[in-house]
Order: structure tokens, then C-alpha cells, then sequence
């Protein structure tokens, strides 16, 4: 199962209470079944990328390649343009399926 959950969300905060307080901003954030954080821009990609039906093929392979870091860069990457790639998000709450 996979929810979007907003950091400003009580769920965030549960999920990210190991994580320091400063740091939930620096990134979006993977928290495994076992409730283990993993910061985006540290592994999460490889990870969401396996956790999703359409693209699990290639979240195992860049695993298994231990391409996470190439994935990393990209996400910093696309990080810096933020501001202009949010244009093509729809405004309003992301769809949740959270227990």
C-alpha cells in the first residue's frame, strides 16, 4: 500500500519521528512497511520505483545495479526546478489510501 501523506499531517509526524525535525523539509521521504524512513534523495526512488505495479521491473533492476546514487542525482536534479515543474500538478489534496 502507498499513501501520500502531507508533512503537515499527524501521520507525517508519526512517520517521521525518528527522522529529526530539521531535516523532514530536505527532502520527501519513503517509509518502508517496518516504518524505517528513507530520505528520497537517499534510496527512496530505487524504492518507491519497486514498490509501484507499472514500474517494478525497473526498481528491482536499478537495485540490483546499485544505481540508486544515478537515481539520487536525478531527484536533486529535478529538485532544483521545483518551482516551475509544479505547474503541472494539479492543485488540491493528493488522492490518500492511508489506513
Amino acid at each position: 500500500m502507498l499513501a501520500l501523506v502531507r508533512l503537515a499531517d499527524e501521520e507525517a509526524e508519526h512517520l517521521l519521528a525518528s527522522v529529526p525535525d530539521e531535516k523532514h523539509r530536505e527532502c520527501w521521504w519513503f517509509i518502508l512497511r517496518d516504518g524505517t524512513p528513507v530520505a528520497g534523495d537517499g534510496g527512496g526512488g530505487v524504492l518507491l520505483l519497486s514498490e509501484l505495479q507499472r514500474t517494478r521491473p525497473l526498481g528491482r533492476a536499478l537495485g540490483a545495479l546499485r544505481l540508486s546514487p544515478l537515481v539520487d542525482a536525478g531527484d536533486k536534479l529535478l529538485a532544483k526546478f521545483r518551482k516551475h515543474l509544479g505547474r503541472f500538478v494539479p492543485e488540491g489534496p493528493a488522492p490518500r489510501r492511508y489506513p
